[in-house]
């Protein structure tokens, strides 16, 4: 029997599945109006004089009207759904659409009967069809879909017949960060891109002796997040990851209980988000 999490996740590919025309035809062509709005209102400088801070009032009232149905018609519906099935448990970082769903999905890869297969593959035709048909994370979803992709990964790459990854064409790009320093500028430089930077954890903590004495090899996700705030003030600062450490994701195997118990970050994690965040408004102000 497909375990209750694994049948939610599928439950969820449906919805979308369902609603994808809708999406595309309806609220794709104005995720391009915003873009285009957002862009826009990033030459103007509201500060300059009473020109500019006319024209830039106006493209906010433009981006504040057109992302009103973005946000009552695509990201509630969507999120309520993913609480209804208990994918997602409502905190603002999305971490539980791993921590919910990774026990159930592992012990599926262990226990999945051949009759099971065709859904599995059905399921995973029909997210791959979304994610490239759409092509966008509809301007408020970003981490939603960065986490939805992240577990689905995880369960539909055990179920591939090729060593191709089947995601390439629309997962976040990867980029390694030297430094601190090094991730805000790249995050700034590619800020309508959706991406994630790595940036080793020694560089916010200090010695290797320190970050061993930190590190919890028993937290499903201690990674965070930049962007995904609701809100019309800065759409293209709503995409970024960055994702302190490397090679800090628990592997399958061993002990599969370690990938079922989830845990609330640790709280200089929430303090170097905040931090960065900031520092990262700050720069993008001048």
């Amino acid at each position: 029997m497909i375990p209750k999490q694994v049948v939610a996740l599928f439950k969820f590919i449906d919805y979308l599945d369902d609603n994808k025309k809708e999406y595309i035809e309806k609220y794709i062509p104005i995720c391009t109006e915003l873009a285009v709005l957002d862009r826009k209102r990033r030459d103007l400088n509201p500060n300059e004089n009473y020109i500019s801070k006319q024209l830039y009032d106006k493209v906010q009232s433009e981006i504040e009207e057109k992302f009103s149905p973005l946000l009552d018609n695509v990201y509630i519906p969507i999120t309520d759904k993913l609480k209804e099935l208990e994918v997602w448990s409502g905190e603002e970082d999305f971490t539980s659409i791993w921590n919910n769903n990774i026990g159930d999905v592992c012990d599926f890869k262990r226990d999945f009967t051949t009759e099971d297969i065709d859904k599995v593959m059905e399921s995973k035709q029909k997210y791959i069809n979304f994610r490239v048909e759409t092509n966008s994370n509809f301007m408020c979803l970003s981490l939603v879909i960065y986490s939805l992709d992240e577990i689905l990964k995880e369960l539909f790459d055990f179920f591939k017949d090729t060593s191709n990854n089947e995601f390439i064409s629309f997962e976040r790009k990867v980029i390694e960060g030297k430094n601190l320093k090094d991730a805000i500028k790249t995050l700034i430089e590619n800020r309508d891109e959706t991406l994630s930077i790595s940036i080793p954890a020694v560089d916010i903590l200090g010695s290797r002796q320190q970050v061993q004495e930190i590190s919890n090899p028993t937290i499903v996700k201690n990674n965070f997040h930049i962007g995904d705030k609701i809100k019309t003030g800065n759409i293209s600062t709503d995409k970024g990851q960055v994702t302190v450490g490397k090679g800090i994701k628990n592997e399958m195997g061993g002990s599969d209980e370690l990938a079922k118990k989830s845990f609330h970050w640790q709280k200089w994690l929430g303090i170097v988000a905040i931090v960065l965040t900031i520092i990262i408004a700050i720069l993008q102000m001048k």
